[in-house]
C-alpha cells in the first residue's frame, strides 16, 4: 500500500541518534531524550524493545481517545500495557511479538476489546506493524 504523504498535513517530525547499537546510547539532538541501552540488564539502561513497548502503548492509548469520543466515553481513564517479546528464528532472523492489554474504567472486557480493535485502525504504530509482526489484543 502506497501512502500519499504529500496530501497530508505533517503534525510532527522527530529524531533520535544511536551510537553503539544495543550496547550504546540513543539521544535526541535537541537534548530532550537520552537513554542508554543494553541487553545485559545493566543498571541505568533499557532495551530497544522496552522503548518500543513504551512508544507503542503511549501511541495506542492516545489513539483510543478518538475511538472513545465516538462512543461518548472519552473522559474514562484508561491504560494500555504493551508486552514486547524478541525472538530468534535463526541466524540473523529476529522477530517481535506484541501483546497489548487495555483497561478502561467502567467498561467490561468484551467492550474494551471492541474499542481496542477499532483503535488498531487508528493508531500509527498499529498500522506500521500490521502484517509484519504478531500483535495480540487483550483486556483486563
Amino acid at each position: 500500500m502506497k501512502i500519499d504523504y504529500d496530501s497530508m498535513k505533517k503534525i510532527g517530525a522527530f529524531q533520535a541518534v544511536n551510537t553503539g547499537g544495543r550496547e550504546g546510547e540513543s539521544v535526541a539532538p535537541d537534548g530532550s531524550f537520552d537513554v542508554k541501552t543494553s541487553m545485559s540488564n545493566k543498571e541505568g539502561t533499557t532495551t530497544p524493545e522496552m522503548l518500543f513497548a513504551a512508544g507503542f502503548s503511549a501511541c495506542f492509548n492516545s489513539a483510543m481517545v478518538f475511538v472513545l469520543e465516538e462512543a461518548g466515553k472519552e473522559d474514562l481513564h484508561r491504560t494500555v500495557t504493551a508486552d514486547v517479546e524478541l525472538y530468534l528464528a535463526g541466524k540473523n532472523d529476529y522477530n517481535l511479538k506484541v501483546r497489548l492489554v487495555g483497561h478502561i474504567d467502567g467498561v467490561d472486557r468484551k467492550e474494551t476489546i471492541k474499542y481496542m480493535k477499532e483503535t488498531e485502525k487508528v493508531c500509527p504504530y498499529s498500522k506500521a506493524v500490521a502484517g509484519n509482526i504478531t500483535v495480540e489484543i487483550a483486556a483486563e
